[in-house]
């Protein structure tokens, strides 16, 4: 009867050892899952930053490029320094004199119009 009492409870140990180790093993199974799931999701995001980061890169570059162009350098030295190419005459366009601040203020008591209706319009 001892032997029978022994090798039920030794039984019942194996049993239950192997259940702790089982449930450790889904346990350890189920975290290393969820940081997979969360580092998959972050790789996505620094994916995303990366596309991002590209393309402002490729804008930069296209702006530095034209930065760098005579066209750009040409319509500076016209519009800020006042510079003229060889034969030919700068001339500086005024509105007629006495109306300075008049016209200003005039302009801004009308109603909101487009650009074009207010440098060709009456």
């Amino acid at each position: 009867m001892f032997g029978r009492g022994l090798s039920a409870y030794l039984a019942v140990s194996v049993l239950l050892a192997c259940a702790l180790v089982v449930g450790y093993l889904i346990f350890g199974a189920s975290g290393s899952g969820l940081q997979s799931y969360r580092l998959a999701g972050q790789e996505q995001q620094v994916r995303r930053e990366i596309a991002e980061l590209k393309r402002q890169q490729q804008e930069l570059t296209v702006l530095r490029e034209y930065l760098r162009s005579d066209e750009y350098i040409e319509g500076v030295a016209r519009r800020v320094l006042g510079l003229v190419k060889p034969g030919e005459t700068l001339v500086i366009v005024s509105g007629p004199e006495g109306q300075g601040q008049s016209a200003v203020e005039d302009e801004s008591d009308r109603p909101s119009q487009p650009w074009w209706e207010a440098l060709f319009g009456p």
